[in-house]
Order: C-alpha cells, then sequence, then structure tokens
C-alpha cells in the first residue's frame, strides 16, 4: 500500500466524519488511528468544522501532508456510526485496509432517506414537542401538519444549495405564519405552543451538543466555531419568528393569541 493512498484514506474518512455531523476530535482520532494501525509514524491531525489538515512520516522517511476542505455539513448519523465502527474494526486489525476501503466508498454512496420518510418524521417531531410543551392535541395536529411544510422547504433550499442561515430564518417565519394564519381560519389552537414545536425541526441541538464535546475535548477553536454556527443559526430561527408575529400583529392587531 502507498503512503499517499493512505493519506488520502485517512482524509477522506475524517471529512465524511465532519460532513455529516461528527465531532471534531472523533474525525482527529479516526485519521491519525489509521494511520498508525498502518505503519505511519507521528501522525498528527488539526481539524476544524470548515477544514482539516493532516501529514504523517511513511516508511521511507519522508513527510506527507494534505489539506481538505469541509464544503457541505448535514446531519446523518447513520454514516458517522458506520465510519466510527469501520475505523475501530481496522485499527483493531479486523479489517483489512481493501475492505475499508469498499466499505468507506459504500458509506460515500449511502442515499439519504426518502422525501417521504423526512416530511412524516418532521411531522411527528412537530406535533410530538408540542405535547412536550403542554399542547393539546389541536395543537399537535396543527403543528404536525406545519411541521410537514417545513420539512418540504428545507428540502428544496437543500437541493438549491442555499445556505443554512436562510433556510432556519424562512423556516421560523413560516412556522409562525403558518400557526398563526391556522389559528386566524378558526381553529381553537394555541399559537405559542404550536410556534415553539414546530421550530423545535429547526434548532442545531447536535451542533450544540457537538460544540460542547469539542471544548471539553480542548479543541478550543473547533468548539467555538461550532458554537458560534449553532449561535447563528438559532438567532437566524428567532429572528424569522419573531419578525413574522411583529409583522402579523402589525397588520392584524387583536387576532394574535
Amino acid at each position: 500500500m502507498e503512503s499517499e493512498e493512505l493519506l488520502l484514506f485517512a482524509a477522506d474518512s475524517a471529512r465524511i466524519m465532519l460532513e455529516n455531523g461528527g465531532e471534531t476530535y472523533r474525525a482527529e482520532e479516526i485519521a491519525m488511528g489509521i494511520i498508525a494501525s498502518q505503519g505511519g509514524a507521528e501522525p498528527e491531525c488539526f481539524a476544524t468544522n470548515t477544514g482539516l489538515m493532516l501529514s504523517f512520516t511513511g516508511e521511507d522517511g519522508k513527510v506527507r501532508s494534505i489539506v481538505r476542505r469541509i464544503k457541505r455539513r448535514r446531519m446523518n448519523l447513520e454514516k458517522v456510526s458506520r465510519l466510527d465502527r469501520m475505523a475501530n474494526e481496522m485499527i483493531a486489525d479486523r479489517m483489512s485496509f481493501d475492505e475499508a476501503s469498499d466499505e468507506m466508498d459504500a458509506i460515500e454512496r449511502m442515499r439519504e432517506r426518502p422525501a417521504g420518510i423526512k416530511v412524516a418524521a418532521s411531522a411527528m417531531g412537530a406535533g410530538f414537542f408540542t405535547l412536550l410543551f403542554g399542547g393539546r392535541v389541536i395543537d399537535a395536529v396543527a403543528a404536525a401538519a406545519i411541521g410537514s411544510v417545513v420539512a418540504l422547504m428545507l428540502l428544496g433550499f437543500q437541493r438549491k444549495r442555499l445556505p443554512e442561515f436562510l433556510a432556519s430564518l424562512t423556516g421560523g417565519a413560516l412556522a409562525a405564519l403558518a400557526s398563526l394564519a391556522v389559528h386566524y381560519a378558526g381553529f381553537d389552537i394555541n399559537t405559542d405552543v404550536t410556534i415553539i414545536g414546530v421550530i423545535m425541526l429547526l434548532v442545531p441541538g447536535v451542533a450544540i451538543t457537538n460544540a460542547i464535546r469539542d471544548i471539553i475535548a480542548g479543541d478550543l477553536l473547533a468548539g467555538i466555531a461550532r458554537a458560534a454556527d449553532a449561535f447563528l443559526t438559532a438567532a437566524a430561527i428567532s429572528s424569522g419568528a419573531g419578525s413574522a408575529v411583529a409583522l402579523w400583529r402589525f397588520f392584524l392587531p387583536g387576532v394574535a393569541r
């Protein structure tokens, strides 16, 4: 096995981990562990949520290094789990390099869940979040319907590769306006609880958790960057929902509840 091939494989493993919601320290550990398990010396990896640098010394004494940009970020914990399992098997010498390469190719080619499943899951999530926050059954039903619409909007934004900030801003506004419109149409729903239940679909919970874990693990730069990203997303959600409610109350005072 060539040193360059090992370098590319380890870098791609860390890249896939970062692209799909994995922690920064885990991506670094996987890349360095893979290199060390295949005979590479002095592996070093520095990763953030937007890129990584990886280097090691080959058997010929020459240093190899590579830089990988993280151009897209999404949440696919199934890929993270499979990649983590593959790396652990490889590090423990229970999987050959060729088998690991085939497995990583399979992980890279994994398709996203069908749109129907995503929409149904979003509807259920919004409905149950509404019940969790003290809403009634009618509030949960309304949140489920609005949540499915928000999920369709987010899928459209992803296909067009629009910025995540814009998607969060629009999603928050849509959740608020749709909830107020349902109440305006004559349905006796609690708009506050319904809005909260729907926008929980947009809250970057995993990103916040990963930011805290990175900071605890000592990756301060990556942790702060993730926290800033999560803060901007939360600000976009609240700005969208708050602006929508303010505009509704300005044009239709006394209607929102």
